[in-house]
């Protein structure tokens, strides 16, 4: 039988696993929306984050409940500690997806031509979205080995966010200058755009604490 302290990590793995199921959910219908440019899609995503901050409090409670029962120490104190800030990392994630499916949608609706920029988002909303496939399975592993692969490959998907936004933007820049009369449209668009690499930055931060929690040193080098 668990005992006190076994039951109540118990209990907060379970709320840390609904809360990155919910994620990836969410994740998944985003990326299919920008590979189809359906806005049911981006209507699914924020559907299912709108337990988000319930989820996240419940998370923060169990944290400090087991900090006043037990007072863990070294190991079992780096890791609650890493969780604890892990889960605003995951609130704003869930606010960058949320923020990013409403905007979608909205480009959608006013018919904005995606032809020559849908290639490259949609390899940018890929790589965002396999960081946080990344950064979400880095919370359930235990072995230092694991998590640091997990991390290399998380940086990987991140530089590559940042590789293909550029390109975007210089392509939205170009088209810019040829039709003056929707540039607006086009920054709204970069504006968007910006979230996936911002998930993707996200992803990196849960994945560096995840390393703080199963490999020490001091958080300042991992948050």
């Amino acid at each position: 039988m668990l005992d006190r302290y076994e039951e109540q990590l118990q209990e907060l793995y379970k709320l840390l696993e609904t809360l990155g199921n919910s994620i990836i959910d969410a994740a998944n219908e985003a990326e299919n929306g920008v590979n189809t440019l359906t806005c049911k899609n981006f209507d699914n995503a924020k559907e299912a984050l709108k337990n988000t901050e319930n989820c996240a409090n419940d998370i923060d409670q169990n944290i400090l409940k087991t900090f006043a029962l037990f007072e863990p120490e070294a190991v079992e104190l780096r890791e609650l500690v890493a969780y604890l800030k892990i889960t605003s990392e995951l609130v704003r994630l869930s606010d960058n997806i949320k923020g990013f499916s409403k905007r979608m949608k909205n480009h959608i609706k006013s018919e904005v031509d995606f032809t020559t920029l849908q290639e490259y988002s949609i390899h940018l909303a890929k790589s965002a979205f396999s960081s946080i496939d990344f950064a979400i399975d880095s919370l359930h592993v235990k072995d230092k080995e694991e998590t640091t692969n997990l991390y290399r490959k998380v940086c990987v998907e991140e530089s590559k966010t940042d590789d293909l936004y550029s390109i975007l933007e210089k392509n939205i820049m170009a088209d810019l200058c040829k039709d003056i009369e929707n540039s607006a449209q086009s920054i709204e668009i970069l504006s968007t755009m910006r979230k996936l690499e911002r998930m993707a930055d996200r992803a990196v931060n849960i994945n560096k604490l995840m390393l703080f929690a199963r490999r020490g040193g001091e958080i300042k080098h991992f948050g």
